[in-house]
C-alpha cells in the first residue's frame, strides 16, 4: 500500500512540470510573433496542482502465530459387529388333512374278464388203471436183446402224486443188454390244433433217462429227455412241456395213427436199471 500511494505521488509531479513547460512554451511563442513590439507576456498564474494528502496507511497488527496442530493419533479402528436381527417368529404349519376321496358309484357290477381256459386233451391220467388210455388206445410195454419194463399202477399220494393227485403209472425197467419201454395207441386223433405234450415224471434213483417218441403210423420220431430236462429225471415231481414241433418228421397231425411212447436203451447212459413214476400225459394248445 505505501510503495502504491509514492507512485500516484510521483504522477502528479511529473504532470505539473509537463503544464509549466507548456506555459512557458506559449509565452515565448507571442513575444516573438510581434515584430517591433517586445511584450513582455505577463506571466500567467502558476496553477500549482497540488498533490493529495496521503491517506494514513492502514495499521496492520501482527499476526499471531498459530499455535501448532496437534499431532494426529490414529486410532485403531475396532470392528463393530452388528447387532443380529431378531428371525420373525415361525409360523406354526397345520399340515392340511388329505382329502377323503368320493367312493366310486358304480351302476352296474364290472365283470372281470374271464381267464381264457388253455384246451387241453388228456391222453392218460392213468386213474382207471386200465390197459386202455381215455382216448380208447391200448397200452403195454416192450422189450428186445434182453431188456424188460414192467408196468403198474399206484396211488399218487404214495408216491409223491402228479397233479391231480390220482393213479400214477409205475414203470420198473433193466436195459443192460438191450432196450424196453412203454407204449400208448393214439387212436388215430388229431392234433392240428394242438403244440406241446406235457406229463409229469419222477424217478427213484435221480438222472433216470430216456426218450418221448410221436409216431403217425407212418414215421415215429424219438427225442432225447435231457433237451428238456438236462439232467434227466429227479427224484421230485417235475413236468415236462415239449413243442410238437420237434417231431421234425411227423407229417398227418390230423390223424394219428402211431403210438406215443417211452423208450429205455441202454447206450443212453445210466441208470439202465431203475423206476420210473409218469402222470397226466396231455396235448395242449
Amino acid at each position: 500500500m505505501i510503495q502504491a500511494r509514492k507512485n500516484i505521488l510521483n504522477i502528479f509531479a511529473i504532470l505539473n512540470s509537463v503544464v509549466m513547460l507548456l506555459a512557458t512554451i506559449l509565452m515565448v511563442q507571442q513575444i516573438f510573433s510581434r515584430p517591433g513590439r517586445v511584450e513582455v507576456p505577463l506571466p500567467e498564474p502558476v496553477v500549482v496542482v497540488e498533490a493529495p494528502k496521503p491517506l494514513p496507511l492502514p495499521v496492520v497488527a501482527p499476526e499471531k502465530p498459530k499455535p501448532p496442530a496437534p499431532p494426529v493419533v490414529e486410532i485403531e479402528k475396532v470392528k463393530i459387529q452388528p447387532k443380529p436381527v431378531p428371525l420373525p417368529p415361525l409360523k406354526k404349519v397345520v399340515p392340511k388333512p388329505e382329502p377323503i376321496p368320493e367312493p366310486v358309484v358304480v351302476s352296474k357290477p364290472v365283470e372281470l374278464p374271464k381267464p381264457v381256459p388253455v384246451i387241453r386233451m388228456v391222453m392218460d391220467n392213468f386213474n382207471e388203471s386200465s390197459k386202455r388210455n381215455t382216448q380208447g388206445g391200448f397200452t403195454g410195454t416192450f422189450g428186445g436183446t434182453g431188456g424188460f419194463c414192467l408196468e403198474s399202477y399206484q396211488k399218487g399220494s404214495s408216491a409223491g402224486a402228479g397233479e391231480d393227485g390220482g393213479n400214477v403209472l409205475k414203470l420198473v425197467y433193466n436195459v443192460n443188454n438191450g432196450y424196453a419201454g412203454y407204449y400208448s395207441k393214439l387212436n388215430s386223433i388229431d392234433l392240428t390244433k394242438y403244440h406241446r405234450l406235457t406229463f409229469n415224471v419222477k424217478g427213484a434213483k435221480g438222472g433216470e433217462v430216456f426218450e418221448i417218441e410221436l409216431g403217425d403210423g407212418v414215421i415215429a420220431y424219438k427225442v432225447d429227455i435231457r433237451d428238456f430236462l438236462p439232467y434227466g429225471a429227479s427224484t421230485t415231481w417235475q413236468k415236462v412241456s415239449i413243442p410238437l414241433k420237434a417231431f421234425a418228421d411227423v407229417k398227418n397231425w390230423k390223424k394219428m395213427k402211431g403210438n406215443f411212447a417211452i423208450v429205455f436203451e441202454q447206450y443212453l447212459g445210466t441208470p439202465t436199471n431203475s423206476t420210473l413214476y409218469v402222470d397226466n400225459i396231455t396235448f395242449e394248445e
